[in-house]
């Protein structure tokens, strides 16, 4: 049964054994990242197998700020692997995403194939060094989150982690992937005709984009 999942902390048990983050960056993230995210679960057998987590972001696409989700927290159950689980998952999500007319989402893959027969293409590099001062964020890009005030406090938390080497581990070359979920809310923002997906994406990839966020 795939549903959106309200019992969050449930779910720990999973990002435990799927991720090796330290205690102290997933005890953060399930008590500040969780109060507002969303959970696409696979429920069987009264548990958790398979999830992914759409952290929500505001993000300025070209001048017009738009609703998007940084999706997080992929796994599965070892022993349910390679029965389908995230396939489904992943197809409930774009359903309810494109509903909710949510122009495109992003992540960060740690194997860029798992993610992009599903549509989902590179567009830039994670930036590892945190750009500070928004204001040159603004000045210097095209695509980049919105910083509000919860935005901000998070941040200096995950920096604060990161300091005691206590943050979420990354990849060794991190990079960005997006999706476009909704083409004609795609299109609405940028003021732009793109005839599918893929045109939208070339197009996003040519625009100079900042991604720093973990999760």
């Amino acid at each position: 049964m795939i549903i959106e999942y309200a019992e969050k902390e449930r779910t720990r048990k999973l990002y435990e054994e799927a991720f090796d983050d330290p205690k102290e960056f997933v005890d953060y993230y399930y008590s500040d990242k969780c109060l507002d995210n969303r959970m696409i679960v696979s429920f069987e057998g009264g548990e958790v197998v398979s999830m992914l987590h759409l952290n929500p972001f505001s993000v300025n696409l070209c001048g017009t700020v738009v609703p998007s989700y940084y999706v997080v927290a992929v796994a599965t159950k070892e022993s349910m692997r390679h029965r389908g689980h995230m396939t489904r998952v992943f197809e409930k999500t774009f359903e309810l995403l494109k509903g909710e007319k949510i122009p495109f989402i992003f992540l960060l893959p740690v194997d860029e194939s798992i993610y992009s027969w599903m549509g989902f293409e590179k567009i830039c590099d994670f930036s590892k060094d945190r750009i500070p001062s928004y204001y040159e964020i603004q000045k210097k890009y095209d695509i980049y989150c919105v910083r509000d005030d919860d935005y901000v406090r998070r941040m200096n938390k995950e920096d604060e982690l990161r300091k005691l080497d206590m943050g979420e581990v990354l990849p060794d070359n991190p990079v960005i992937m997006a999706k476009i979920t909704n083409l004609e809310a795609f299109n609405s923002a940028t003021g732009k005709e793109f005839a599918n997906e893929k045109e939208a994406l070339d197009w996003t990839k040519k625009k100079r984009i900042y991604i720093c966020e973990e999760v």
